[in-house]
């Protein structure tokens, strides 16, 4: 068996969003093979060290962490060494010092964004190392959309980024043995946009099922529309901000007891004004998000920026909710128009499908079972993580 190191961008628990999700599940995965881990990460609130411990608990494996920088300094210390902002955020010289004293006796390094690619960069060229990256996602695209929505002085910071990330991502395509994207879409894009170089395999994301399932907990006096997700997120700000104003006054007009339902954590002051309207519940921060699912009847992913593959589509599909979605939001995702999603392609159609759904309960409920469907055949962690089981097995 394999001594695996895992270096994480931030402590992978608990499993509450994207990118700690998945990394929690190839931890739980490789250590299931009887591998040996340990994860190394930075981080910045002390309360993540109670999160580490609670990791290190769970699968009795070594977690260490060291404390991140001033915010500030790190920032600057971008521009003094004419670095991304993203790979200045997440850089501790301590941290720097673990994966030094690790290396030497590590089968493979597994790294969980190229935002940490400096930190093995800086490494003397490991042996007998083999060197994982998991994208997940093209950075570099995400932070051009960004850019592309923005004014003046945010577009030239994004478009800095956007360069920066790139450079990035192409040395660790030249210098990694293999690297791992979230879907066939972004291999696609990470080929035609950044390199053809080295070794790029698609590793997707499964769902656990024992926490998102299907529920008959609906309420008959209110029909509720879902979104969730992160609050301080740009993409998620901007996809409710786009439904809101949009499409929500359309749907109260032709669904009266409509409501809408974003829930996640640190919403925004933007987000938070929205809930001064009788029908928008901003939660906020929520120990359980499943109840949410559990009560809605459409769930909405209207996303007007976004890479990669949107875990709380999958969520929604594995709760048999019905799904509007733009484009965007499918991205991915094996899933078909019509028949397990709903896709739109503009505001008026967005509006056109969230109202059908709402009133139409045989409709919801045959493309919420196909949604189901999809998850059971396509979505399991086991087969969807052995593009990264069988490389390493084959260390």
């Amino acid at each position: 068996m394999a001594r695996l190191v895992v270096l994480a961008h931030r402590v992978p628990f608990p499993p509450n969003k994207g990118e700690k999700l998945r990394t929690f599940h190839q931890i739980e995965e490789l250590v299931s093979k009887g591998h040996s881990v340990t994860v190394i990460a930075p981080y910045e609130e002390d309360s993540e060290l109670a999160d580490a411990k609670a990791l290190a608990d769970k699968f009795s494996i070594e977690v260490t962490c060291k404390k991140l920088p001033n915010r500030m300094w790190r920032l600057v210390l971008a521009v003094l060494k004419n670095r991304s902002f993203s790979e200045t955020n997440f850089y501790s010289s301590h941290l720097m010092q673990v994966l030094r004293d690790k290396i030497d006796t590590t089968d493979v390094l597994l790294v969980t964004a190229s935002s940490l690619a400096n930190y093995v960069f800086k490494l003397p060229k490991p042996k007998n190392t083999q060197l994982l990256m998991d994208f997940m996602d093209v950075d570099s695209d995400k932070w051009q959309q960004y850019a592309n929505e923005s004014g003046f002085l945010k577009k030239l910071l994004y478009s800095r980024e956007s360069r920066k990330i790139c450079q990035l991502e192409q040395r660790v395509a030249k210098t990694f043995d293999a690297s791992f994207v979230i879907a066939q879409t972004e291999k696609n894009l990470f080929e035609s946009r950044v390199s053809k170089a080295g070794v790029l395999k698609v590793l997707g994301n499964g769902i656990d099922q024992s926490l998102f399932n299907p529920s008959d907990n609906k309420p008959s006096n209110t029909t509720n529309f879902l979104f969730s997700g992160v609050m301080d997120y740009k993409p998620n700000i901007d996809a409710v901000m786009w439904f809101v104003e949009n499409c929500w006054a359309d749907i109260q007009v032709h669904v009266p007891n409509a409501k809408l339902i974003v829930a996640g954590m640190n919403p925004s002051p933007v987000i938070v004004k929205l809930s001064s309207a009788q029908n928008i519940e901003i939660t906020g921060f929520v120990d359980d998000i499943k109840p949410y699912f559990d009560q809605a009847h459409v769930f909405i992913a209207p996303f007007q920026i976004a890479r990669g593959v949107q875990n709380k589509v999958l969520q929604a599909m594995a709760c048999a909710l019905p799904i509007v979605c733009t484009p965007l939001g499918a991205e991915g995702i094996l899933c078909h128009h019509n028949d397990d999603i709903i896709i739109a392609n503009n505001a008026n159609e967005f509006t056109k499908h969230a109202i059908k759904l709402a009133t139409n309960v045989a409709l919801r409920d045959q493309i919420g079972k196909q949604a189901l469907s999809t998850i059971n055949s396509h979505y399991v962690w086991e087969s969807v993580l052995m593009p990264l089981t069988e490389i390493i097995d084959k260390k």
